[in-house]
């Protein structure tokens, strides 16, 4: 149910990096008041940590915290190494005429 959430929300946001959407999306997640489950649990397990210079990063208040927030990564890579191969698929062998190869 967190995955098809942060699912829907990658596909909204196609033209941004997946990674980057997902700080965004747990930002919006934790700071806004709980209206659904999924973000009860993401408020329950994940925490912003911000250092002196203002930097924010997530960490995990519990061992399911943190493997929710190294799943929730890896889908993040995984959504976004996705786009790259329907990316390539698309293409077409003239795009990439003008490329040289090295090796002759």
């Amino acid at each position: 149910m967190i995955l098809k959430e942060f699912s829907d929300f990658l596909k909204e946001n196609e033209d941004k990096s997946s990674v980057s959407l997902l700080f965004v999306w747990l930002k919006i997640k934790i700071e806004s008041p709980a209206k659904t489950n999924v973000d009860k649990i993401i408020q329950k397990e994940i925490y912003i940590a911000k250092n002196k210079a203002g930097n924010s990063f997530f960490i995990g208040k519990s061992p399911s915290g943190r493997k929710l927030m190294q799943s929730l990564y890896n889908f993040a890579l995984s959504f976004e190494q996705q786009k790259m191969s329907r990316w390539i698929h698309n293409q077409k062998a003239n795009n990439f005429k003008n490329c040289k190869n090295n090796d002759t």
